[in-house]
């Protein structure tokens, strides 16, 4: 009789077997094409040396926030264990924790380390973004002594590759470098609130928009680096915007920044991946948290991006374990999304 009134609960209350919002089931189609997308692109980590490992699901908060971007830190799931009364969180990303593996863990491992895992991540997303909580990542992170632009060229390499053998055509991999755009801001004479305003603008080629917010400031930005400003709007393209970015600034860290972004670009086409990337000298995602090279994925008909990564040379200290790192993630549902596109 206890059962009879529960299926008709159920049934006059679908939501009571619905899922949480940004979450779903996979079904076998599509579960079976996320598999051979994770073998293939697993089968590249291995050839290029690099060794999977597998992290768990929660994490205490304080480890975790070490290695946070200020983007994701108000995107952590956490609650009270109540065995221990620490705070715990579901982890909203991976690349902290592979950090902490092998800064306590893979200590005697010496470097470099090449790492890569096969997870998923979960993160609070505002109802009405429509985003999924839920991201399937599959990513490598690269721990060494130094930072290197062979390293560098290395991660888009591979991850370009990844997707060749994937199948996956049309694809563009934006480059950038973020110490550039962050020394060009942190010399301006002006309060952070118009510094992050110049920032957003640039971020979206804003090229009128950021005239606005220069204009009022009158001296407190010279006039090369207004001029640098409105150009980094335009520095999208070839490797030649590396060069004409460079003709605007006499500054040594920055042309340092340009010179190391040539390096890396130089050794991408070398190595046969030339038509797989685009300079992007105006890109700022993780602007508070990558450190140098940045690059992010895209292809034809996906709106999002399928994968993104960068160095952050910062990260390893946090965990007590100084060493460059270097690294990138795929979204695997964007990536099954792209290929469908092509049918």
């Amino acid at each position: 009789m206890a059962l009879s009134f529960r299926l008709k609960d159920i049934m006059a209350n679908p939501s009571v077997i619905s899922l949480p919002q940004g979450v779903r089931d996979i079904l076998p189609e599509e579960a079976k094409k996320i598999s051979a997308v994770e073998d293939a692109v697993l089968s590249v980590f291995g050839r290029y040396g690099f060794s999977k490992v597998i992290t768990p699901l929660l994490e205490y908060v304080d480890a975790l926030s070490l290695g946070m971007g200020a983007s994701l830190k108000d995107r952590v799931l956490k609650f009270i264990d109540p065995s221990t009364g620490r705070v715990v969180a579901i982890r909203p990303d991976i690349t902290p924790q592979i950090a902490r593996v092998a800064a306590t863990r893979m200590r005697d491992y010496g470097l470099p380390l090449r790492l890569c895992y096969n997870e998923n991540v979960l993160r609070y997303q505002e109802p009405r973004d429509g985003k999924s909580r839920e991201v399937l990542q599959l990513g490598a992170e690269f721990i060494s002594e130094t930072a290197t632009p062979e390293t560098d060229a290395e991660m888009i390499c591979m991850a370009a590759e990844s997707l060749k053998e994937i199948g996956l055509k049309g694809f563009k991999i934006d480059i950038g470098d973020i110490g550039f755009l962050r020394i060009i801001l942190a010399r301006l004479d002006v309060a952070e609130t118009e510094r992050a305003r110049i920032k957003e603008a640039i971020a979206i080629k804003d090229a009128s928009g950021l005239e606005r917010i220069l204009a009022p400031l009158g001296p407190q930005v010279s006039g090369a680096d207004r001029s640098l400003l409105l150009n980094l709007t335009t520095f999208y393209g070839e490797e030649e915007v590396i060069r004409k970015a460079a003709s605007f600034t006499k500054d040594a860290s920055t042309l340092a920044c340009l010179a190391n972004l040539e390096a890396v670009a130089g050794i991408i086409a070398a190595k046969g991946y030339k038509d797989c990337v685009t300079i992007d000298l105006g890109e700022v995602r993780g602007f508070d948290y990558y450190t140098g090279i940045i690059f992010e994925g895209f292809a034809s008909g996906i709106g999002k991006a399928i994968l993104s990564g960068g160095r952050y040379d910062t990260l390893m200290e946090r965990y007590g374990y100084p060493a460059a790192a270097t690294g990138f993630a795929f979204d695997v549902e964007n990536l099954v999304a792209a290929l469908d596109r092509r049918f």
